[in-house]
């Protein structure tokens, strides 16, 4: 039996999981860069559109999974919806990075859907293949702070404190411990440096590649 205090803790790391969730974040990200590139931008719109109907809006279709079936209990609720999720997203994705590359796009909206397809692979491979379970609340969280730092420098700085707080959800919530919240952060990092690195994105230069 959970205690009053443990329980408020827990709905509260929820509360916070899902505000910090992938689908918000990226959208926010895009959204961003959307405002900062220059408005004579080629494609500039129509890439942002896309960009929120491949990171957002489709991936967002998981959370249908959260209504529970009836008699159901908690935690076969929540598994059905984290794998509706990495469905969703293994699907989404990958088509969105085709679909931004073909309609030479901005590049900064086409490598946030290389990323996150990346990602999303990599998260297959930890938590279905060896049977880890990195958080992908943390790699949600950690990729689009690491592209903000990487671009922005100091200005971005502020937004690391996402990190120990996306940490803090994620065991309130009791959905990861502390070093599956880091190895999915870690993943998340790596990846998205890498990425903005094949791009041609100096750090701290701002949106030139």
């Amino acid at each position: 039996m959970e205690t009053r205090v443990v329980k408020i803790r827990r709905i509260a790391g929820e509360i916070l999981s899902q505000l910090l969730n992938v689908p918000i974040l990226s959208g926010l990200l895009v959204t961003a860069f959307f405002f900062i590139l220059p408005s004579n931008e080629t494609s500039r719109l129509t890439a942002y559109l896309w960009s929120l109907v491949f990171l957002t809006a489709i991936p967002s279709l998981s959370l249908l999974f959260y209504i529970p079936l009836k008699s159901e209990q908690r935690e076969k609720t929540v598994h059905r919806q984290r794998i509706a999720s990495f469905a969703f997203m293994a699907i989404s994705y990958p088509l969105g990075w085709w679909v931004l590359s073909s309609i030479h796009s901005p590049v900064i909206f086409t490598a946030m859907l290389e990323i996150y397809t990346f990602v999303t692979l990599g998260l297959v491979v930890f938590n279905l293949i060896f049977r880890y379970k990195a958080s992908g609340h943390a790699a949600g969280v950690s990729g689009p702070v690491a592209s903000m730092v990487y671009i922005f420098g100091a200005a971005a700085a502020p937004l690391l404190l996402l990190l120990p707080l996306v940490t803090w959800a994620r065991m309130a919530a009791k959905g990861h411990n502390f070093w599956q919240t880091v190895v999915g952060g870690t993943l998340s990092t790596l990846i998205t440096l890498a990425v903005l690195h094949h791009y041609g994105f100096m750090p701290f230069k701002g949106l030139i590649w």
